[in-house]
């Protein structure tokens, strides 16, 4: 045994070597998380909401808009609030005073349908009073479908009073494009309109509007296909019943002769040709006119 013992001791002088550590085992390689689905909707810039994956602007116009249709509705319940009060007499002055002072934007959408469906006339101009002081473009708008298409006649001329009060060019462009419309009715309302607002800007469109041509649909009084027996001095026979039957139709638009009566100071009646050379003569230029001069 110490002879095992000393074969297994170092030479005199030389240092004894300590015992080599086993050989570490190979490092574990960890996989690092997957990211959520809300981690990774969060990356690209997406909140959950209501349901569904909205950016920070997506999510700030639902609510402004849900703020708005709020807004909306309790308008519809504070007008007809204020319109059971108009018929009580201890409450109809001020009732009557804060409709007619109304100007907040989200008031639009009820005072409009007060214009639409409230039998009372001055109930109509109070509503259309509010909608000349908020003048937002929605407000506006109720204001010139009420001057080209209210059933009563008094109304659409309040409202081209309100117009005229807030600036008449608003109207125009909705105006004139009446002018077109399929309805010969809408046309010369359009018209009448126009003539109120004295807009000279709407002759040219208005002399194009003298003769309209419409679609009007005619029936024979027999259902589409039926046949019908004729008789002639050469006999009898059948014929085919075509049921209902468009056909086109020129209209003369006393309306718009009216209009353009008032915006022009002049009458060359139904004569659309003298009408254009007149406007013509309106727009040009002197006879000494020399555009090479400055």
């Amino acid at each position: 045994m110490v002879v095992a013992a000393a074969l297994l001791m170092p030479p005199v002088g030389q240092p004894v070597r300590a015992a080599e550590p086993p050989p570490a085992d190979p490092p574990v390689m960890v996989e690092p998380a997957k990211p959520t689905q809300q981690e990774l909707m969060a990356k690209r810039g997406y909140v959950r909401h209501r349901g569904g994956w909205r950016t920070a602007q997506e999510i700030d116009i639902i609510e402004r808009n849900d703020r708005a249709t709020l807004a909306e509705k309790e308008w519809n319940g504070k007008l007809e609030r204020l319109r059971r009060q108009v018929d009580q007499p201890a409450q109809a002055d001020r009732a009557a005073e804060e409709i007619r002072e109304i100007s907040d934007p989200a008031a639009v959408s009820a005072l409009a349908a007060m214009i639409a469906k409230d039998p009372v006339f001055r109930v109509r101009t109070w509503c259309l009073e509010s909608l000349s002081r908020i003048r937002s473009s929605a407000a506006v708008g109720v204001i010139v479908a009420a001057a080209l298409d209210h059933p009563d006649p008094e109304t659409r001329i309040a409202a081209v009073e309100r117009l005229m009060v807030i600036g008449p060019h608003l109207a125009v462009p909705t105006l004139v494009a009446a002018l077109k419309s399929a309805d010969n009715g809408q046309v010369n309302r359009a018209a009448e309109a126009l003539g109120r607002l004295g807009m000279p800007a709407a002759v040219g469109p208005l002399i194009d509007a003298l003769d309209t041509e419409h679609i009007v649909v005619t029936s024979d009084g027999k259902p589409e296909g039926s046949t019908s027996a004729t008789f002639t001095p050469s006999g009898g026979g059948l014929s085919m019943g075509g049921g209902p039957k468009r056909s086109k139709v020129s209209v003369r638009n006393d309306r718009v002769l009216e209009a353009l009566v008032m915006l022009t100071g002049t009458n060359f009646e139904w004569d659309a040709i003298a009408w254009r050379s007149w406007l013509a003569s309106r727009h040009a230029p002197p006879a000494d006119y020399d555009p090479r001069r400055g």
